[in-house]
């Protein structure tokens, strides 16, 4: 931290203002969206899904950018495109610009603020890659601990519309004249960064075909995309470890409403616990960025769905404020550990230097999944099903993925599969 602050607040900042297209801040106007254009729970969930399955298509092709824009040009254009699709955001006045809002604001969001800060600090670390990682994340763990009580206050004397129209002037005026300054390298990165992959790459001459389903550039391999699709660690090991966590995080978040309901609880109550939320997520992702250094992202990643079981787990069968704190507490954890740990484990499985394009790959599974839940458990709430539909739902997700990971991902690492 003292030798490359630059650059772990540039992945810090990069990650809290993708919180603009995350659903925990989405899902906090809810309420007044459903109103206005007159939206069951189903139905808000199911254009959320339409919009998020959109962008996470368009992520296969856009997220490659990764591979051939440098950081710092790579940045500025996903945070202005960011800040546009909120200016259009508050615009919102039908299910059709509903739609697009959520498309634009998840792609550029969720998405490519993601990708961008996570690949650069994959490629440019090796031995503290995953320390990295992690300190960049609590970017996103700032934004979760203040956004939700802050947006609930602001809401009592703003309008929706206008929150939505001041909110990109944070990231204009704290990012982005100083994206120049923050992406420069410097001595202490070990790792080579897309510059130096790109021109050792070169080097290697013929060896690089660009047809090549892995190539090697100074002894080590570098898989492209269809050799990643054809290993069956990556179906039966991080597809799970992608999917399950944004599937429940989001799902549970986007209704919390809901759940805060059922919980018998007060919305101000609830989101009086996004504190402690917020310290288990730095906590656990220190941890696991600790972990992955010591002990490899590989070993790591394969145990890291415990949490979101116990975190429903607690939600379910304890009741009143102590079963919601024990839900935040664990599924602070769970959200904060998987990230870090699954990021490493692709630049350790894959290599890097078609990072951009393999992680095109996982971004579209965990913004399908985030897609496809708040759909899923909208359908059951309006259907009528409870608390223990929904924790059970998650919780036989969660320990599917565990099992396919752990048999998948903590074996000797294979060849060309």
């Amino acid at each position: 931290m003292r030798v490359e602050w630059r650059f772990l607040l540039f992945g810090m900042t990069m990650a809290f203002c993708s919180s603009l297209g995350q659903t925990f801040f989405i899902s906090l106007f809810s309420a007044e969206i459903r109103g206005e254009l007159g939206l069951s729970h189903g139905a808000f969930g199911t254009y959320y899904a339409i919009g998020t399955t959109a962008s996470a298509i368009t992520l296969l092709w856009l997220g490659k950018l990764a591979d051939t824009m440098r950081v710092e040009k790579l940045a500025r254009l996903v945070i202005c495109c960011l800040c546009a699709s909120a200016l259009l955001f508050s615009q919102v006045f039908s299910v059709a610009t509903l739609v697009i809002g959520l498309y634009l604001l998840r792609l550029f969001g969720q998405g490519m603020t993601t990708h961008v800060y996570t690949t650069a600090m994959a490629r440019r670390y090796v031995a503290a890659r995953g320390r990295a990682l992690s300190l960049a994340q609590l970017g996103i763990n700032f934004a979760e601990s203040i956004g939700p009580a802050s947006i609930v206050a602001l809401l009592a004397f703003y309008d929706w519309r206008t929150l939505w129209l001041c909110l990109p002037m944070l990231p204009l005026v704290m990012l982005v004249p100083f994206i120049r300054r923050l992406t420069q390298r410097t001595r202490y990165q070990d790792g080579a960064g897309l510059e130096g992959i790109m021109a050792a790459a070169a080097a290697a001459g013929p060896d690089d075909r660009q047809d090549a389903d892995i190539v090697t550039i100074d002894g080590a391999a570098h898989w492209r995309r269809r050799a990643v699709i054809r290993d069956r660690r990556f179906w039966l090991g991080l597809v799970g470890l992608t999917m399950v966590p944004g599937f429940s995080v989001t799902g549970l978040l986007f209704h919390q409403i809901y759940l805060a309901e059922l919980a018998g609880v007060t919305l101000g109550s609830w989101a009086a616990n996004y504190v402690i939320y917020a310290a288990c997520v730095v906590a656990g992702t220190l941890i696991s960025g600790q972990l992955v250094d010591r002990f490899t992202g590989r070993r790591v990643a394969a145990h890291l769905m415990l949490p979101i079981a116990l975190a429903c787990l607690s939600l379910w069968l304890v009741e009143g404020g102590i079963g919601v704190l024990l839900f935040f507490i664990f599924f602070g954890l769970a959200s904060g550990m998987p990230n870090t740990a699954v990021a490493a484990t692709m630049a350790e499985m894959y290599g890097t230097r078609y990072l951009g394009e393999v992680k095109a790959i996982f971004l579209p599974l965990g913004v399908f999944s985030s897609a496809l839940s708040p759909m899923v458990m909208g359908m059951l709430i309006d259907a009528g099903y409870g608390m223990a539909t929904l924790m059970m739902l998650n919780i036989a997700l969660a320990l599917l993925a565990q099992a396919g990971a752990t048999l998948m991902l903590t074996k000797p690492p294979a060849g060309r599969v």
